[in-house]
């Protein structure tokens, strides 16, 4: 009977013993929400603007450690969400502006992230907006279409002009087509009577892939359209609740040449920024409050089914705010479109409870968007090879040890006509089509810099002070390492385009 006693507890402790390991072993589920051109400012927690309420975001901060130098890998959306997901810079394809590039060839979308985590065991989802750059992935039957990336579900829009209340036929119809209504995929089906609020129903969409608890870990890429231009298009309900004014899309006009109906659309988005619509900031924070509230209930699904503590949510924006559309950059000078701190700094939160220090504010830690993929990688333990991403991972720093300074960090950034790179204290800025710099200020009524432009952030974080003039040998420093990391990434994106 001893005898018999032992080895029950034996195999008691050998069965606890499996359960633990697994357990421990088990890999942390994934929520990557990507929001769309919200302000450095906008932040209720940060306090540095009175208008902003964001109890949710508020309280992923409070349970986790907030970035205050996190970095888009572009000031625009398209090359930016390239960067972040593929962890490999956008000019490696390419890819510069909206529209450009060569796109992903078909062994480079099976090293996104998604597509390593899908090999992993994950069950894999984009919500919301894609919007990559390249012409490889509009269609289901193309290798970089959402599907063929690494997600096992696609509920969202392909480009980049995502209204917030139709995506129907009947309304792109009705509509200037230059207004850009973009199709409503679901998997690799266009549908072609979807109507609905982009905010709400995507949530709806997560929160149903994520379901309940399950042995296969999740992986969730949440992009958000808000708070993008076209905030007005807001339900009914919360105009009048918010007294806000109801502001009318571009219709057709009958009977205008394409030219014609170009200057007219042009006209009319003239108007639609800050300057000439006051109400603007409403219809911003409106949207804002409506992601956040969005958030919190994917949240609270989480913690209903008992996968809060298992769940890694990172929070964070595709770009610098976008102060034509309504955003607040605060300290930082410039705005989404050009090169200054405020087109690609973006605040962003990690909560990772019990691992992942609460409540903490780093203003330390040089933070890419490429730093994303092997940061989740190895928190999940998928093995990647040497030299895959630009990024590094930054567990150690995000997990409250003690870590080398990275303040000496280089990161590069180039839409085409301006580049600017960051090496430690330095930024450089350099414009070098002051046409396309001149065009663009006008369209989007936006100061954009042009000429030679150098900084020292440690000293003038707000880029109030260039020293150019007074450190040509910095300059030049700087100018050629840029030109060795732009000849190396063209040396990628060329040998693509040979094969």
């Amino acid at each position: 009977m001893t005898t018999y006693l032992i080895k029950k507890s034996i195999l008691l402790f050998s069965l606890l013993a499996i359960a633990q390991s697994a357990a421990a072993t088990k890999r942390p589920n994934i929520l990557l929400i990507v929001a769309d051109d919200q302000g450095y400012a906008d932040f209720g927690f940060r306090g540095m603007r009175d208008d902003i309420s964001t109890p949710v975001l508020d309280r992923i901060a409070s349970e986790g450690t907030t970035l205050t130098k996190a970095y888009a890998t572009s000031a625009i959306c398209s090359p930016s969400r390239m960067g972040l997901t593929s962890g490999l810079h956008q000019a490696r394809f390419g890819a510069f502006h909206y529209g450009g590039g060569r796109g992903m060839n078909e062994v480079e979308v099976t090293k996104t992230l998604p597509a390593r985590l899908q090999r992993a065991g994950y069950r894999t989802a984009h919500i919301g907006k894609h919007h990559f750059v390249g012409n490889r992935g509009s269609q289901p039957d193309q290798h970089a279409f959402p599907l063929g990336l690494g997600y096992d579900r696609f509920f969202g829009s392909i480009g980049g002009r995502i209204h917030y209340l139709y995506h129907s036929e009947s309304k792109r119809e009705e509509y200037s087509e230059r207004m850009a209504m973009e199709t409503m995929w679901d998997n690799d089906r266009a549908l072609k009577d979807w109507e609905g609020f982009t905010t709400d129903d995507w949530t709806d969409q997560a929160i149903e892939f994520i379901g309940e608890t399950s042995e296969k870990p999740f992986f969730v890429q949440m992009a958000y359209n808000a708070v993008h231009n076209f905030a007005w298009q807001l339900p009914p309900e919360e105009l009048k609740k918010r007294g806000l004014p109801v502001f009318e899309d571009l219709k057709h006009t009958e009977g205008l040449s394409k030219a014609e109906a170009a200057a007219a659309y042009n006209k009319w988005y003239d108007g639609v920024h800050r300057h000439t619509l006051p109400e603007g900031r409403g219809w911003y924070i409106a949207q804002l409050e409506l992601m956040d509230a969005a958030i919190g209930r994917i949240l609270d699904h989480l913690k209903r089914n008992s996968m809060e503590e298992d769940t890694i949510v990172i929070y964070t924006v595709d770009n610098g705010g976008c102060t034509s559309d309504w955003a607040e950059n605060g300290p930082l000078e410039g705005s989404k479109y050009h090169l200054f701190e405020g087109g690609t700094r973006t605040m962003t939160l990690v909560r990772y409870l019990n691992q992942v220090p609460a409540g903490k504010v780093n203003d330390d830690l040089i933070f890419s968007h490429l730093d994303i993929a092997p940061t989740l990688l190895e928190w999940c333990g998928v093995d990647y090879e040497k030299n895959a991403f630009d990024g590094v991972t930054q567990i150690d720093a995000l997990s409250g040890k003690k870590t080398k300074s990275n303040s000496d960090r280089i990161l590069h950034w180039d839409l085409g006509f301006q580049w600017s790179l960051r090496s430690g204290k330095w930024k450089l800025m350099v414009t070098e089509d002051e046409a396309k710099a001149d065009n663009l200020a006008k369209k989007e009524a936006l100061y954009v810099a042009k000429g030679v432009h150098l900084y020292n952030l440690a000293q003038d974080p707000s880029e109030t002070q260039n020293v150019a003039a007074q450190h040509p040998e910095i300059v030049q420093q700087l100018q050629r390492l840029h030109n060795e990391w732009r000849s190396d990434a063209d040396a990628d994106a060329d040998a693509d385009a040979e094969r």
